[in-house]
């Protein structure tokens, strides 16, 4: 019996030679934050207005905090508090110095041993009640800690490096679920572009393009493949892209149209996906 190997492509593989085709693209902020607050509360004041720029970790909003503040100055108060540590401590050196005189006075049969064993007693008692009072301090340091961090969270700062897309409260309004501004980081910026499944394969992470923004065709800008779908839309017959595009001066705005057109370097299959797009199979003759 003769076998006849037959080369049978994977329905994509026709699409190995043919040029990628220039795409269409959206220009998306790299993400969009609702910023909230932690807490319920009456908002005090709102520090930054639509369009302003806010960077990491600034304060953004305030709640009226009050009662957090006093709560502070009073965990701090009783946290300075000393004299409970010194008491202690000069109650076990006076005990110390007591039972040592006792058990010298023991040792020559001049007081007896009930007298030895209460000094013992009072010496071990003046030990823990100074372990009691620096337990104490520990705790109130402690309680301070909590007070601050309950302050804290009456103060609202941004996690990302932004710009106010929308303020959604006002000073004075109480929040407890509610967004109270919208902030978009736009470096980097995101370039999402839908791909014909024939191409599927042909691009991935790590590839380059030259995107072409709306509002400057003529000036490219260089973005680098970072997410590639790994499920299609069998309806459209596409599969989505994702890119990363640097955009550090801030001058390209998010939300813009662009075209895009992957460089030859970065459209070229490897010769591995080249052999994986096909498949060998016997047919007896």
């Amino acid at each position: 019996m003769l076998c006849v190997l037959l080369a049978i492509n994977s329905p994509l593989s026709w699409a190995e030679d043919k040029p990628l085709p220039p795409l269409d693209c959206v220009i998306s902020p790299y993400q969009t934050v609702d910023l909230s607050s932690s807490v319920a509360g009456v908002l005090d004041k709102i520090y930054v207005e639509k369009s302003d720029f806010i960077a990491q970790g600034q304060v953004a909003a305030s709640l009226e905090a009050g009662v957090e503040k006093s709560s502070v100055v009073l965990a701090k108060a009783r946290a300075d508090i000393q004299s409970e540590v010194e008491v202690s401590k000069v109650n076990k050196a006076f005990d110390q110095r007591r039972k040592e005189r006792i058990d010298v006075l023991y040792e020559k049969k001049s007081v007896s041993f009930d007298t030895k064993d209460q000094a013992e007693r009072e010496y071990n008692l003046s030990t823990w009640r100074l372990q009691q009072s620096l337990d104490l301090k520990n705790i109130r340091q402690l309680e301070l800690r909590r007070a601050q961090e309950q302050l804290k969270q009456k103060t609202i700062r941004t996690p990302i490096d932004g710009y106010v897309l929308q303020v959604f409260k006002e000073a004075g309004e109480y929040v407890e679920d509610q967004p109270i501004m919208r902030i978009a980081q736009l470096d980097p910026l995101y370039v999402e572009a839908i791909v014909p499944i024939e191409f599927y394969g042909r691009i991935r992470a790590g590839m380059t393009a030259q995107v072409h923004p709306e509002t400057n065709v003529q000036q490219p800008r260089v973005a680098v493949v970072t997410v590639v779908d790994k499920v299609g839309d069998a309806a459209s017959g596409t599969f989505a892209v994702r890119l990363n595009l640097p955009n550090p001066d801030y001058q390209l705005p998010a939300g813009l149209k662009c075209s895009m057109k992957f460089t030859e370097s970065g459209a070229v299959a490897s010769s591995a996906q080249q052999q994986s797009a096909s498949s060998v199979i016997a047919v007896p003759q």
